[in-house]
């Protein structure tokens, strides 16, 4: 074998071209009757030496070493799969009505609202805020959030969560949506101020993924030259100039007592109002000031 190969090395490993090429001369041999072919028992694992194989065996053996080279390759890396993460604006050419399809206040972990507001946060994608808390009458104080609002653009719903009743405080599955990255959050008036008091929450907000409306509506109504000079456009300005709507916006449940066990349905209204008008102007403004 050594010879019809042309090495003189002890012991030659066999590649695929070899076995093909011994194959050949093997056949020309025999047929040249300058070799004997030889029958082999089935049962010998092993071939005699200085005897020719024969042919019928020669396509096992190119098998075995196409197997033993396919098996030698390194398999390729798995492919991670691919994570679709959806548009947090897909939902701007909805419909939203004036007033939220439903109003929901969470003030129990035990409750339905709670169940079905967790449903909501756990496939949100954007969402509208508004926050309440008792006020800081001295620089010691630094109360944290009392009232947190939250609207759906996806159902239109709006919930009025009851903090300081809940065991958690801030349910875990909102929480993420206020400190994920590919969740949009919009408010109305959503300065530093308001982050901060998420903070004070235990709320690690991401400061990127939120969106502040108002300046969007200042722009919008060609305020921008009062806002350098100190002035703000207010809530019920906003609607009624960039969604031609009006809003009650009484004086009397803006300044109400926020900290009480039981809310009035007036306040709950108020406040999901509140929160569902900023995620209208979002939704108007968000394609011509979104960055």
């Amino acid at each position: 074998m050594r010879e019809m190969l042309g090495s003189s090395t002890p012991e030659v490993k066999l590649s695929v071209k070899m076995l093909l090429k011994l194959a050949g001369e093997a056949e020309d041999e025999v047929q040249a009757g300058l070799a004997e072919e030889v029958a082999v028992a089935k049962e010998e694992s092993q071939e005699p030496i200085g005897t020719s194989v024969p042919r019928a065996k020669f396509p096992d053996l190119l098998a075995a070493a196409v197997d033993a080279t396919e098996d030698a390759k390194p398999m390729p890396p798995a492919k991670k799969p691919k994570v679709q993460r959806l548009d947090p604006d897909d939902w701007l050419s909805t419909d939203l009505e004036e007033y939220p399809n439903n109003i929901f206040l969470v003030s129990s972990e035990s409750s339905e609202n709670y169940a079905k507001l967790i449903v909501e946060a756990e496939t949100a994608s954007c969402i509208a805020y508004d926050i309440q808390w008792s006020p800081d009458f001295t620089v010691d104080t630094d109360h944290p959030i009392s009232i947190l609002q939250i609207a759906f653009p996806s159902s239109g719903n709006a919930f009025v969560l009851q903090l300081p009743l809940l065991d958690e405080g801030i349910p875990d599955a909102v929480r993420k949506l206020f400190e994920s990255a590919t969740v949009s959050v919009a408010g109305f008036c959503a300065n530093d101020m308001d982050l901060h008091k998420f903070e004070v929450t235990g709320v690690q907000i991401d400061r990127p993924s939120v969106y502040d409306v108002q300046p969007w509506c200042e722009a919008e109504m060609g305020e921008n030259e009062s806002v350098k000079q100190g002035w703000r456009v207010g809530l019920k300005r906003a609607v009624v100039c960039v969604l031609d709507s009006e809003m009650d916006k009484a004086a009397t449940i803006a300044s109400s007592n926020w900290e009480r066990e039981e809310l009035t349905a007036a306040q709950v209204e108020y406040a999901a109002m509140d929160v569902c008008a900023a995620l209208r102007l979002y939704q108007r403004l968000a394609p011509v000031y979104k960055a």
